[in-house]
Parts: C-alpha cells; sequence; structure tokens
C-alpha cells in the first residue's frame, strides 16, 4: 500500500546538514512515469484513464514527500527546472 509505505520513509536530513538523495529513488523517473500516465490517460478507456490519473497523482505526492523530507523546498528541487 502506497501510504504505509511513504510514513515509513526515514527522514534524510537534519536541521544543520545538507540534504541528502537516498539511493535507489530517482525522483526524475517517478515524475517522468507520471507524466507518461497522464498522457497515456487522454487515449484509453474512461475507466481505465481514472486509474492512470489516480496513479500519476499518487507518484507525483510520493515525489514532493521526498523533496520535503530531503530538506528542499519544491522550488529548490531537481524537477523544478
Amino acid at each position: 500500500m502506497v501510504l504505509s509505505s511513504l510514513s515509513t520513509l526515514p527522514i534524510t536530513t537534519t536541521r544543520d546538514s545538507m540534504p541528502t538523495k537516498r539511493p535507489g529513488i530517482d525522483l526524475t523517473l517517478l515524475q517522468r512515469r507520471a507524466d507518461s500516465l497522464r498522457c497515456r490517460a487522454d487515449s484509453v478507456d474512461p475507466i481505465l484513464a481514472n486509474s492512470y490519473r489516480r496513479r500519476a497523482s499518487e507518484l507525483e505526492l510520493e515525489v514532493w514527500i521526498h523533496i520535503v523530507r530531503s530538506g528542499l523546498t519544491p522550488e529548490d528541487s531537481p524537477l523544478a527546472a
């Protein structure tokens, strides 16, 4: 379940440390997957499209959580460019 795994993610920084990237999590890949699902949602059955958009939203939420927990603001994240 997505929510249970998100709630157990460790915080990767302390107040005085530099933000660190967690090994194994590629935020760009997660965002690209969300974008791909949103694009495909336009060309599939409406019920499946709804599922694609929901999953894309879950992935974007996961990206946002990783950015916030790393100590960056969303504007300073690597995906803001």
